[in-house]
């Protein structure tokens, strides 16, 4: 079996899929490549599958900004520290010129895998060295990719364009209509049942089993995906392959920090992977400097006497609480001093508390195993279990704690935002997001803030002016008409 060196390992070779994906990923949805034929000198050897699939990490690289914005500053854990366009979105007032509104990394991403999903099947009969197995397994990561951008593209504007052909010659429609969510949805089911049974369960070193596409990796999206469909049969038994994962364990609670500070930690399934010496940098410590953290969470941090995610972790008092996680270096209040934090998208603790979430949904029996996942998760940094969990428990108790848990874990990971809107909109409970996201925010601010998220359509951002006018096939969001 080929074992292919990561784009972070080995930077030149991504040079040939910036040959072959569009010139500008913001022309993907309305423009045509003028590239064929370079496209089609290129898919030819085992080292241009290679070439090709690091190329859509590269892409990857460049959605964090978007996937933490979309999943994380609506929401009630953070507080602004100035109005800007990093900011505004606490705000919850969004016009179709902002910045939150632009697609364009997410929709370079999966052309980029649109392009190896077409392309790479091509490679073995030209190639005796580069095997079907190999090829099904680099377009398994590509299948994988392409459905977490449109995950965040769902969870975020509602109904956007689903494009599955990669920019390859001028008989390809880029002006496409938006897609309903359950369409987009049900092909990003089919692309992870492939890519399930074709990508490897682990790569040879941590930073590839962490930071490439495996079944671990697959499972945890397929848990997300069903829950946010209230598919819960389904997302507790996705969620169970990785709880049930020997590759995945909790760190300590000692050494919880360790697993933003040090990267690819034991409990980590998949992270975005930047190395500063290899000039992949982010934004991620600039971004969260922006913000603090909102007394809603530091009122759970004090009420838990949470010593080993609060203080010196989640967040440090310098004057102010900033969040931590991305700009410490340690627990002794020394920075990080590059730009260059993993960005993680799955841990196995999420994973866990996702699971919890589904079993509540099931049958009353299955409550037990959920208060045992929710207190395995509070045990591992010294909180006391849930006692009073049991199968007479209400469903709606378990929902709150493990909301309230889900914050203290992953706060500042891209997480809030989407938790709130996937319960209350499972629930039929639309006031459990506004009224969570209200009190989160000043008393002046209340009133108006109600007023922009009372209309649940008002949850999904405004499709972007640019792309209204690029497409005119495309209408906007209805709440924004």
């Amino acid at each position: 079996m080929n074992n292919i060196k990561n784009k972070w390992l080995v930077p030149c070779c991504v040079a040939g899929l910036v040959l072959l994906t569009v010139s500008s990923c913001k022309k993907y949805l309305n423009q045509a490549p003028e590239n064929a034929l370079t496209r089609d000198d290129f898919f030819k050897t085992e080292v241009d599958a290679n070439a090709a699939i690091m190329g859509v990490y590269d892409a990857l690289q460049g959605c964090a900004d978007e996937f933490i914005t979309w999943g994380e500053f609506r929401a009630d854990l953070v507080s602004p520290l100035t109005n800007n366009d990093i900011t505004y979105p606490y705000f919850q007032l969004f016009e179709h010129t902002r910045p939150a509104s632009v697609w364009s990394q997410p929709y370079n991403l999966i052309a980029r895998a649109n392009t190896v999903i077409e392309r790479v099947p091509e490679i073995p009969a030209l190639d005796n060295r580069f095997t079907e197995e190999e090829s099904k397994a680099i377009v398994g990561e590509a299948l994988f990719l392409r459905s977490l951008a449109y995950f965040y593209l769902v969870r975020t504007f509602k109904e956007v364009p689903l494009v599955l052909q990669p920019p390859s010659n001028d008989a390809v429609n880029y002006l496409v209509p938006k897609a309903t969510a359950d369409s987009i949805l049900n092909q990003v089911e089919a692309d992870l049942a492939i890519a399930e049974s074709s990508v490897p369960a682990a790569y040879g070193k941590p930073a590839e089993t962490r930071g490439r596409v495996t079944k671990g990796a697959v499972n945890a999206l397929q848990a997300d995906v069903f829950l946010w469909r209230a598919k819960y049969e389904a997302a507790a038994a996705a969620a169970k392959k990785v709880i049930d994962n020997a590759g995945y364990t909790l760190v300590p609670g000692v050494d919880w920090f360790n697993i933003f500070s040090q990267k690819n930690a034991t409990e980590s399934i998949f992270e975005i992977q930047y190395d500063y010496q290899l000039s992949e940098t982010n934004s991620l410590r600039g971004i969260s400097g922006n913000f603090l953290m909102n007394p809603v969470l530091f009122g759970y941090f004090e009420s838990e006497k949470d010593q080993l995610r609060g203080l010196n972790r989640t967040f440090r008092e310098a004057g102010s609480r900033t969040y931590w996680k991305y700009t410490g270096l340690n627990t002794d209040n020394i920075e990080r001093p590059t730009n260059d934090p993993n960005f993680i998208l799955y841990r196995l603790p999420d994973l866990m508390l996702l699971r919890a979430e589904a079993l509540v949904h099931l049958r009353a029996e299955d409550k037990a195993e959920a208060a045992s996942l929710l207190n395995q998760v509070r045990e591992r940094v010294g909180l006391s279990p849930y006692d009073f969990l049991d199968a007479a428990a209400p469903r709606e108790l378990f929902i709150e704690l493990i909301l309230k848990e889900r914050a203290m874990e992953l706060a500042m990971e891209g997480k809030r935002w989407f938790d709130l809107v996937r319960v209350a909109t499972n629930e039929e409970q639309p006031d459990l997001l506004i009224s969570r996201v209200v009190a989160g925010r000043t008393v002046a601010e209340r009133s108006q803030i109600r007023a922009r998220i009372i209309d649940p359509r008002g949850w999904y951002l405004p499709i972007h002016r640019d792309e209204l006018n690029r497409n005119p096939n495309l209408v906007q969001n209805p709440y924004y008409r």
